[in-house]
C-alpha cells in the first residue's frame, strides 16, 4: 500500500507517511485541531510514476536522439578547428638525476620522444 503526507489548512498539522490503499477515500478532518481541513501533500517519492510526463531529463533524451547527428557533425568541426598543442620539449617525466646519468643520445632522444 502507498504512503501520503497530509498537512492541515487550519492549524498545519503534518500527518507523514499514512498508509493507505489507492481506492481509499482521503483523510479530511485533522486529529489535532478537528477541523474537515485535511489534505493530501503531492511527493514524488519513489513509487511515484505518471505516465506521459515530460522531465528535464526526459526531453534532454528526447532531444540528444532527433539531433544525434547534427551533435555530432558540431563536435567533429569543433575538434578539427581546435589546433592541437605541441609536444613540449620537456615531458616532466624524468628527475634531474635521471637526465644527468643519461647519455647523449638518450638526453636527444628523451628531448625528441619524451621516453627515457
Amino acid at each position: 500500500m502507498p504512503l501520503y503526507d497530509y498537512e492541515c489548512e487550519a492549524c498545519s498539522h503534518r500527518l507523514i507517511d499514512i498508509q493507505q490503499s489507492i481506492n481509499d477515500e482521503p483523510l479530511s478532518f485533522c486529529p489535532e485541531c478537528k477541523e474537515p481541513r485535511l489534505y493530501r501533500i503531492i511527493t514524488g517519492g519513489a513509487h511515484a510514476f505518471v505516465k506521459g510526463t515530460n522531465t528535464i531529463g526526459q526531453l534532454a533524451d528526447k532531444n540528444a536522439k532527433e539531433n544525434r547527428g547534427k551533435i555530432n557533425e558540431e563536435q567533429s568541426m569543433k575538434r578539427e578547428s581546435s589546433t592541437r598543442p605541441e609536444k613540449p620539449l620537456y615531458h616532466g617525466d624524468a628527475t634531474n638525476k635521471e637526465i644527468n646519468k643519461m647519455t647523449s643520445k638518450q638526453k636527444q632522444k628523451y628531448i625528441m620522444e619524451g621516453n627515457k
